[in-house]
């Protein structure tokens, strides 16, 4: 489990990751918060959005929508429970806490 958090740290701490809200990351020993996960679903949900309408043009407004809503919510979801806990866990450990 050790290695899967560094390898998900190792890609969190890469710039091209967070681009274009690198200034949204926070520094190694601070968390990732629902506040930054609300700031950086809308950009990157979109963009999954894009990705998953692109298989089926041309896409209803209803679909749109609901596809939009579901990658916005699965982005959160995914991010909050991989990505940002492994950052949590290491911000932890800089901090001087065990866990």
């Amino acid at each position: 489990m050790e290695s899967v958090v560094k390898y998900l740290n190792r890609l969190t701490d890469m710039d091209w990751g967070w681009w274009p809200l690198l200034h949204l990351r926070p520094e190694k020993d601070e968390d990732i918060d629902n506040i930054v996960l609300l700031k950086i679903t809308p950009v990157f949900g979109t963009f999954a959005t894009l990705i998953a309408l692109l298989s089926n043009l041309p896409p209803s407004v209803h679909l749109s929508i609901a596809v939009l809503l579901f990658c916005w919510v699965a982005f959160f979801v995914v991010y909050k429970f991989t990505f940002a806990a492994a950052w949590n866990k290491r911000a932890r450990m800089l901090r001087g806490h065990d866990s």
